[in-house]
């Protein structure tokens, strides 16, 4: 590709709205990003509204004086906005980090009578769309009957900018409501009929590079949800290259090839389809990755350059104190919500590095036991490129180094996601461009596997659990 092509990719995060423009020509240039927070403190808002107003605002602040070819989409996962045949909400939207509907799913799962990871290619979460549904149906047993459409964040916005879009959904962000069926590719319908889900308030799947509406006369495409977003925007969907996206949550995104996907498939690590084609992404989590390092800077009235210059001041793996990251519970393989974070091997002598230490190392530590066991199930890594906002505190980024069991890379881009939209907008215009973000090796003196006494209590910690489901 050697004529500049200028495109806009648009990320509905979790916090804040953050868009990129991006020029492709023979190489791949962030020529511009902006962020909208939703609000001062960084909390986000369930007021889908607002979505679509400051994702306008930020599409004419990177279009005005611009010749823009498309737009891509992404944004966080899970959401549900309910609409009914006005368009109005139809009930509460929701958002993946509301938890409200888990008893509604554990009576609908009890009830059920086959096997969610076999049928939805992972164990039934909270979390999911499907959670949200279930409990937004019992408090009003008439919203079957009024629903007519059910989307995602991303698909939400894209409909607000052009109410005339077609409604569509991609495979990654189908699979996340957990009533879609990734293996025999289509909506499931028993699942469908037992949570009174309408199937005709579903939009239509769609390939992520396809275009549906437009804006200012400018093609809106698709998109996937945010971790194959960040995927696609660092190169890491061909077999060994794994993702590992540092923001509200350390998501670890592992390619997997629909022909390596084993026989029998358990549904611990989450599962989705790239929506780039007919490949997977294994996936795990730690939950509470970004809020861990705000409850650092809570705790002890620092910022995290300070905290982090505090952490390169103790080596990486030694020291007494231990940390196992569930703050906000643990997340896939062995997801439970229910489960509190453990902070061990304290003495009068502990003092802030040692802490601080010992929750970086307890990150990365977790981090790497989930690449061994995804390894473990056949989706091994020979790199991970790191992308998010954290990559720009070094002490932590050569802990993660030291510990994940692989080479290491990094990318200097804090909105990998929003870039990963705007190349799913140029793989609409130019199917057999295959552009990414450069990255950059990152230097590790020591290699190092988790620590004997840290598996042991990490351990400890995952078998006191409640919630996990195999169903």
């Amino acid at each position: 590709m050697t004529q500049a092509i200028k495109l806009i990719g648009i990320d509905i995060g979790t916090s804040s709205i953050k868009a990129v423009r991006v020029r492709a020509d023979d190489g791949l240039t962030v020529e511009a990003a902006v962020a909208k927070p939703y609000a001062a403190d960084g909390a986000p808002t369930r007021d889908a509204t607002l979505w679509a107003r400051l994702a306008e605002e930020a599409l004419i602040e990177l279009s005005t004086g611009e010749t823009v070819s498309a737009i891509g989409f992404t944004g966080q996962m899970h959401a549900m906005v309910a609409l009914d045949g006005d368009g109005a909400l139809a009930a509460p939207v929701k958002l993946w980090l509301d938890m409200d509907g888990a008893p509604d799913l554990d009576a609908f799962v009890a009830a059920y009578p086959g096997s969610f990871a076999q049928q939805t290619g992972n164990i039934p979460l909270p979390d999911f769309t499907l959670a949200k549904w279930l409990w937004a149906r019992r408090l009003d047993p008439t919203l079957s009957s009024r629903i007519s459409g059910l989307y995602c964040a991303k698909d939400y916005v894209r409909a607000a900018l052009d109410p005339s879009a077609p409604f569509v959904v991609d495979r990654n962000e189908a699979t996340g409501m957990q009533v879609f069926d990734p293996f025999a590719d289509h909506w499931h319908t028993s699942i469908l009929e037992r949570a009174g889900l309408p199937k005709a308030a579903l939009p239509q799947l769609v390939s992520a590079t396809e275009a549906a509406g437009s804006w200012c006369g400018i093609p809106m495409v698709v998109g996937v949800g945010d971790q194959a977003a960040a995927a696609r925007a660092i190169g890491a969907l061909v077999p060994g290259v794994a993702s590992l996206s540092l923001g509200t949550s350390g998501v670890l995104s592992i390619p997997l090839k629909k022909s390596a996907l084993p026989t029998r498939w358990d549904g611990a690590f989450h599962l989705f389809p790239t929506g780039f084609g007919d490949d997977y992404q294994v996936i795990g989590t730690v939950p509470a990755f970004g809020a861990t390092l705000r409850w650092l800077q809570t705790l002890f009235g620092r910022t995290m350059a300070e905290l982090d210059a505090a952490a390169a001041d103790r080596p990486i793996g030694e020291g007494r104190t231990l940390f196992v990251p569930y703050l906000a519970g643990a997340g896939a393989p062995h997801p439970d919500h229910g489960l509190a974070a453990a902070l061990t091997g304290l003495t009068v002598d502990t003092d802030l590095t040692a802490i601080v230490r010992a929750v970086y190392d307890g990150m990365a530590q977790e981090l790497a036991a989930i690449t061994e066991e995804a390894a473990a199930i056949g989706a091994p890594t020979q790199t991970i490129v790191l992308s998010g906002g954290a990559t720009h505190l070094p002490g932590l980024v050569a802990t993660l180094s030291a510990f994940l069991p692989c080479q290491c890379r990094v990318v200097d881009a804090a909105e990998a996601s929003a870039v990963g939209a705007a190349l799913a907008a140029l793989d609409h215009l130019a199917p057999a461009n295959r552009l990414s973000l450069s990255t950059a090796p990152v230097t590790r003196a020591k290699a190092l596997a988790p620590r004997d006494d840290w598996r042991l209590a990490r351990a400890a910690a995952l078998s006191g659990g409640h919630f996990h489901q195999k169903g």
